[in-house]
């Protein structure tokens, strides 16, 4: 085996164990901040970030529908509505912790310089997150109107799909970046 075969195997395994530890670690920390099993208040009432996304996420998308005409409220923690109108529930699995901590372990495992990596990090976040912001908004606006699905697809395949494109086109982008950033230093 090459030495370019070998670095890669390790830098591949680094990355899905980074990934696997964070998304199953979101997963852990979602059941011991949920009610009904083992049961932490205190880190449901203080360091609670899974629902404090979700929160960001519908707050974020309550404000884009009123900057386009909608009167939209929250109930119930998981749920934006339109007004006498459509809603959408926001569960676990749509909040997009899984594309989120696939952006962060792929972030952590490469080399570079910590603000150059700290500031492509912050900005994969906040792209990932504004994506699903516009997805929420979309979903809601087309359940309104009744319009149809894309290629038939649920939307959260689609916003998947959509989602990992923008992720592996900003991880083309950084890997660019970074060689470029390597080749300066010499």
């Amino acid at each position: 085996m090459t030495v370019e075969n070998k670095s890669f195997l390790k830098y591949a395994a680094k990355l899905i164990i980074l990934y696997l530890l964070l998304d199953y670690g979101t997963t852990f920390f979602i059941g011991i901040t949920t009610q009904g099993g083992v049961y932490i208040e205190w880190l449901d009432k203080y360091f609670n970030y899974v629902a404090w996304l979700r929160h960001s996420i519908l707050s974020t998308a309550k404000f884009v529908m009123y900057l386009l005409g909608y009167e939209t409220h929250i109930h119930s923690t998981y749920i934006l509505q339109i007004k006498n109108g459509s809603g959408v529930r926001m569960v676990y699995s749509c909040i997009g912790y899984g594309v989120l901590c696939f952006w962060t372990a792929f972030i952590l495992v490469n080399k570079g310089k910590f603000w150059f990596k700290t500031k492509w990090l912050i900005s994969g976040l906040i792209i990932i997150f504004i994506t699903n912001v516009l997805r929420v908004v979309v979903l809601l606006i087309a359940l309104q109107k009744k319009m149809f699905k894309p290629f038939t697809l649920d939307h959260h395949t689609f916003y998947n799909i959509v989602a990992y494109l923008i992720v592996i086109g900003m991880m083309l982008l950084f890997l660019k970046q970074l060689k470029k950033q390597q080749t300066q230093q010499g």
